[in-house]
């Protein structure tokens, strides 16, 4: 029902709303809990593809590809991240990477603190940095913000250190103005905002 495409890997959300991913997987991208390339042997494919684990009873809704990262919007409005976490474009307060090893899918991949009570209803990532609208449809940006990518007009580099996404704020969209789609660039974001302009 989706698809979404990193540097050197793929994801497609299928109709069972299971997500498999395939290409490189260098740093865990494809949220096996392993580092092996995938699709590029025999029998890799097809039913010997496994679908990734978001947690117990957890489906997902939309997913999007960084560089070296995935991102799944899950059925209950949480975002999970997983991939290459280098400058915490995983958004789960530090720099280890995620999906690489065993043990760090499903139920002990953490969720993004996204703000109390809130949730997601879409996302867009590109090269090291994901934004997500959220239920009030407010955006927040994280990850690399060399460029000002996350727009909290500063340069910092949010999600790599303990408390950051908790206090991340939303981008100031114009007096009144919230989002209903983004998009994301290598190093810059677009929204379309509720009165059909886009900033």
């Amino acid at each position: 029902t989706a698809i979404a495409a990193g540097y050197f890997h793929t994801c497609a959300l299928l109709d069972n709303a299971s997500v498999k991913c395939w290409g490189n997987n260098g740093q865990g991208q494809l949220g096996l809990g392993n580092t092996t390339q995938i699709g590029d042997n025999s029998n890799e494919m097809g039913d010997n593809l496994p679908s990734i684990d978001f947690g117990t009873g957890r489906t997902a809704t939309a997913i999007a590809a960084g560089a070296y990262l995935t991102c799944a919007l899950l059925d209950n409005g949480a975002v999970k991240c997983w991939g290459d976490n280098n400058i915490g474009q995983l958004g789960i307060g530090n720099t280890t990477d995620m999906g690489d090893n065993s043990d760090e899918m499903g139920d002990n991949l953490p969720s993004i603190d996204l703000g109390t009570g809130r949730t997601a209803t879409a996302i867009a990532s590109m090269r090291n940095h994901t934004c997500a609208i959220l239920d009030n449809a407010s955006v927040k940006c994280w990850g690399e913000n060399a460029q000002g990518q996350l727009g909290i007009d500063n340069k910092t580099t949010m999600g790599d250190d303990t408390g950051e996404m908790a206090v991340l704020p939303s981008i100031d969209l114009g007096t009144g103005r919230t989002a209903t789609a983004i998009a994301a660039g290598a190093y810059h974001n677009c929204a379309l905002l509720d009165n059909a302009s886009v900033k």
